[in-house]
């Protein structure tokens, strides 16, 4: 039996959370090539426009630039992409598609802000809080999509909470610069078999975490309980907010975005200092700090991990396990203190698609027709076909009993959550703050006292958001 797969959609307390950021947020002046005057990016975009339709009318292609990270077919969602480029190819000759993707992270970063900076951005890139986009819509490096969104043919992402990182009117920027591409969560993956193995059930709570690191540790201080990739800065940042929020709650995370929370609060450095209990304690393992995601999921399929901790984009890594049928996928611990935190959920869409081209020209509507196939509902739903279900940010149909257990155990405890929070510095507008703050979260991991970062993010944050 088909069952609804619910959209994305961040709660009122969540908008109302952002919509409420202080004004004061520090403005970082865009001087590249692609900071143009309004007018002189009008005038630019009406001569674009009436060449584009002469060429048009002339027979030739449109032609446009595509970024993307999908690039190896290797990876599911990668191959099932690039296909859909391909399709849309086929659909459209008249327009000529340079696919410029990128597959490294880092490699991407870089490529995109150096063509940002040398005023030739690709004419659609997905783009994510990793990058300035509140600088780049500001100046007009990426365009409003409302139109698009709109439009009587648009079946992709619609409802309004799904564009969260890339709305700017709480700051007095209408319209929307960006529509998500996906819904990342970041659950925790059990090996139940491993458990099963030395008399434990899946832990709930972080007191269920301690217990059974103490009994891993007696059994095979080999196994690693409960896996985090502290190298990797994303991660690391994820399991900050989640246990931020399992502590204190949503509200806390609201004053934290209207900057009402310094880091040397005592909410704050409780948070701080329960992650260190847990670095002392032996939870992450011995070398937390040197492991990336890709080695954690290597170690986890090879029994070494009790249970880990990482982004839901990996999914079909875990799917195709030998022992997937012994694999579930849970919520973040709660602890005892504060059941009524333990349904929130992590759901980012914090990912998507942007467009560079000036509206009114070929291009534009090019970018617009590719993005409308790409976000469509009927490509979500032919992914949730490839992946084995999932969470999308359209309402999909799907049949659950095809799942592989990781997946459907995700799904079935998504579906009880009560909330959903992105990481807290992800509302803060400020591509930067994200990097400084996850870069001093890691020292924690090299015994540097807490009360020494928190001195650091107070002051950083202080500079990036003056009161």
């Amino acid at each position: 039996m088909k069952k609804r797969m619910t959209a994305l959609f961040l709660t009122a307390a969540m908008a109302a959370a952002v919509a409420g950021c202080s004004q004061k947020t520090t403005e970082v002046k865009d001087t590249s090539a692609a900071a143009v005057s309004s007018e002189a990016k009008q005038e630019e975009g009406a001569k674009a426009s009436a060449d584009g339709k002469e060429s048009q009318a002339a027979g030739e292609k449109v032609k446009i630039s595509y970024l993307s990270r999908f690039t190896n077919p290797e990876l599911p969602r990668a191959k099932y992409y690039m296909e859909k480029l391909e399709e849309f190819r086929a659909a459209n000759p008249d327009i000529e598609v340079e696919d410029v993707s990128i597959a490294d992270a880092e490699s991407y970063k870089s490529s995109l802000k150096a063509s940002v900076a040398a005023g030739s951005p690709p004419t659609l890139f997905i783009c994510s809080d990793a990058f300035p986009h509140y600088d780049w819509a500001k100046n007009g490096v990426i365009k409003d999509l409302t139109p698009m969104i709109e439009s009587a043919d648009w079946t992709g992402p619609a409802d309004e909470g799904v564009f969260g990182s890339f709305s700017f009117e709480r700051k007095g920027l209408e319209g929307i610069y960006g529509v998500p591409n996906s819904v990342i969560g970041s659950p925790v993956y059990v090996n139940t078999k491993l458990l099963k193995e030395h008399g434990i059930e899946t832990p709930k709570t972080w007191e269920d975490v301690l217990a059974m690191t103490e009994k891993l540790k007696e059994a095979d201080p080999s196994i690693v309980p409960f896996s985090m990739a502290a190298k990797t800065k994303a991660d690391l940042g994820r399991f900050f907010s989640e246990l931020a929020v399992r502590m204190n709650g949503l509200e806390f995370r609201d004053r934290f975005i209207n900057h009402e929370v310094k880091w040397s609060d005592p909410e704050m450095m409780a948070v701080l200092n329960k992650m260190k209990e847990f670095i002392d304690a032996g939870v992450f393992g011995r070398d937390a700090i040197s492991y990336e995601v890709e080695n954690n999921i290597t170690s986890f399929g090879e029994g070494k991990i009790a249970m880990l901790f990482t982004a839901s984009y990996y999914f079909d890594r875990f799917n195709g396990m030998d022992f997937a049928d012994q694999i579930d996928c849970v919520n973040f611990p709660y602890l005892e203190s504060a059941p009524e935190n333990k349904d929130i959920w992590f759901a980012s869409t914090s990912e998507g698609f942007c467009i560079s081209a000036e509206p009114g020209t070929p291009e534009y509507d090019a970018a617009c027709k590719l993005m409308s196939f790409m976000l469509s509902k009927e490509t979500f739903e032919g992914y949730a076909e490839v992946a084995g279900g999932g969470v999308y940010p359209v309402d999909i149909d799907y049949d659950t009993s095809k799942s592989p257990n990781p997946m459907k155990t995700f799904m079935e405890g998504y579906a009880t959550r009560s909330d959903t929070t992105d990481i807290m510095a992800a509302y803060l507008d400020d591509a930067s703050v994200i990097n400084i703050t996850n870069t001093e979260l890691q020292t924690m991991f090299v015994e540097r006292p807490v009360e020494d970062i928190a001195k650091t993010l107070d002051t950083e944050y202080a500079k990036l958001f003056p009161q």
